[in-house]
């Protein structure tokens, strides 16, 4: 597998500095969470730098890559094609980085969206990309505090907050993001009856 340090050479050089600065506090972030809850520090580093690799692309560029890489497009890519930038993301960490191992390439696959089944890195890549010491947004230190007590409750608050947010702008939610806040709160048995 690739090392994180020709990782790091690499996407210096072709990420903006902010991106690139997000990113490793992601892969920081990242790496805390997993030794926190048991999984795999490495595992999370990588993903955590690769995330936004394709995040930068403009709506042309990103429908071309996702086009390229045969990736299901739905309604709501097309609507907002800055939703893939996850999926394409991954795919690119596959072939542009060697990156074959499949719990690596979904949770950065998933980190925009979420899904109603995610395994523990997926959570753990979706959270640090809401909470990373960059971020600044309304909420984020309660979502810290979260997080290093109960990694689903940060996930269901990462969701509340991208939904409140996506709400404000007045743009279409993803029926797949609605899907994964509600599995948590059947899962944790604390929806309203």
């Amino acid at each position: 597998m690739i090392t994180e340090e020709f990782l790091m050479e690499n996407l210096s050089l072709i990420m903006p500095e902010k991106r690139f600065r997000h990113s490793v506090g992601v892969a920081d972030t990242a790496e805390k969470l997993a030794k926190k809850y048991g999984s795999d520090p490495f595992k999370a580093r990588i993903a955590g730098l690769l995330h936004d690799i394709a995040r930068d692309f403009d709506d042309n560029e990103m429908l071309q890559r996702a086009k390229k890489f045969n990736l299901a497009v739905s309604e709501y890519g097309f609507a907002m094609p800055l939703l893939l930038h996850g999926p394409v993301a991954a795919v690119m960490a596959r072939e542009e980085y060697g990156i074959t191992e499949p719990e690596i390439l979904n949770a950065i696959a998933l980190h925009t969206v979420g899904s109603e089944y995610m395994s523990q890195l997926d959570k753990i890549i979706f959270v640090a990309d809401k909470i990373e010491p960059n971020r600044r947004h309304a909420g984020v230190d309660e979502i810290r505090r979260q997080a290093n007590k109960d990694l689903d409750a940060a996930l269901l608050s990462c969701f509340d907050e991208s939904i409140r947010y996506t709400l404000k702008l007045g743009c279409l939610l993803h029926p797949t993001s609605v899907k994964a806040r509600n599995s948590i709160l059947v899962d944790q048995g604390s929806f309203r009856k």
